[in-house]
């Protein structure tokens, strides 16, 4: 019997805000949805120093369309939104999502556009909070401009089949991040029931080569722009995150930015959501070492290590409410031990 494997898609709604969206027609061949959020958030001075009351948002569109049996074309753009007045020099409106292609069915589907490429999956186990965390994990962090977070000019093929999962990508070349290309791939397995839950287990790799422009070099950030950038990981979970019961994730990641570091990284998650889901506690460690302590700001061999954790309440399924707090150690680019901590409520449509 063909299984189609859910994880990619339960990731692209929690990124969005939440798996709630306006519907606006569908028929036998056709639909078209309206998705989006409104979140607001008090934070303290670590967390940002510029506000203490925050309001973002966030509105897209998701389209389907039937060629033929097993055969669609698809398409799907989310923004984020300021809810108040920008800062100076801050855009009110930037791009998080645009991506279009094909879904061949069981065959996978084939996309182009902005989007994480196919190495974030592994690390998307442990990519939980609505504000912080990732504090072990390479992909986000540790990287001038983004790189390897979601970007422009990629192409992906994602197929998942009778429990197997596999993603590739390339990356063309994107100069606002200095980025000649690139490419990315991942796989793993999830079994289906193993005591009442699923239990998945994955690995991948990603290669970005730098481009040499006039801004190539080190810069005041203390990172090297136009260095290419390697990293790999494997991961695994157990449950499903915001299901209730127990959820459980674990994370080893290595990482190299040719003239900036040469790191070793682990993240650890574990959540608990109440029986009627209204209630989900989740706490994580995360850490990150430098093995070429010289190449850093600093000169220390920790590049990034902290404790998260965070309790959200769901009264109804389109609201949650939460707390979040991290402690972040002195580390590489960080020159102050930091406790973030925010209180927020959003509002899904």
């Amino acid at each position: 019997m063909m299984k189609i494997n859910l994880l990619p898609v339960a990731l692209i709604l929690a990124l969005a805000g939440g798996a709630h969206a306006a519907e606006v027609y569908k028929t036998d061949n056709a639909s078209l949805e309206i998705l989006g959020r409104v979140k607001v958030q008090g934070m303290n001075n670590d967390a940002d120093p510029d506000h203490r009351l925050k309001g973002t948002a966030r509105l897209g569109v998701s389209g389907r369309t039937r060629v033929m049996d097993n055969f669609h074309v698809f398409g799907y753009l989310l923004y984020d939104l300021a809810a108040q007045d920008p800062a100076p020099n801050e855009d009110r409106i930037k791009i998080r999502y645009g991506y279009a292609g094909f879904d061949f069915n069981y065959a996978g589907k084939l996309s182009f556009g902005r989007f994480e490429n196919a190495y974030y999956r592994v690390s998307a186990v442990t990519d939980l909070y609505d504000d912080f965390g990732n504090t072990g994990v390479s992909y986000w962090g540790l990287t001038p401009n983004d790189v390897g977070g979601r970007m422009d000019g990629q192409a992906m093929y994602d197929v998942n089949l009778n429990g197997w999962f596999l993603s590739a990508s390339y990356q063309f070349k994107d100069a606002s991040k200095h980025v000649e290309n690139g490419w990315a791939g991942s796989f793993g397995y999830e079994f289906d029931d193993v005591l009442g839950s699923p239990l998945g287990i994955m690995a991948g790799y990603s290669r970005f080569k730098g481009r040499r422009d006039d801004n190539y070099g080190y810069h005041a950030d203390g990172f090297f722009y136009g260095a290419d950038k390697t990293e790999w990981g494997v991961s695994a979970y157990y449950g499903t995150f915001r299901s209730p019961g127990f959820y459980a994730a674990a994370l080893y990641n290595h990482a190299w930015l040719k003239n900036t570091y040469l790191g070793d990284g682990t993240e650890v998650a574990l959540s608990y959501t109440t029986p009627g889901g209204d209630f989900t506690f989740l706490g994580s460690y995360g850490y990150m070492k430098s093995q070429r302590p010289n190449y850093t700001r600093y000169r220390t061999s920790r590049l990034t290590s902290g404790w998260t954790f965070m309790v959200s309440w769901s009264p109804v399924a389109s609201m949650q409410t939460y707390a979040e707090f991290e402690h972040k150690l002195k580390a590489a680019y960080q020159a102050e031990n930091e406790n973030k901590a925010t209180l927020g409520v959003i509002y899904n449509f």
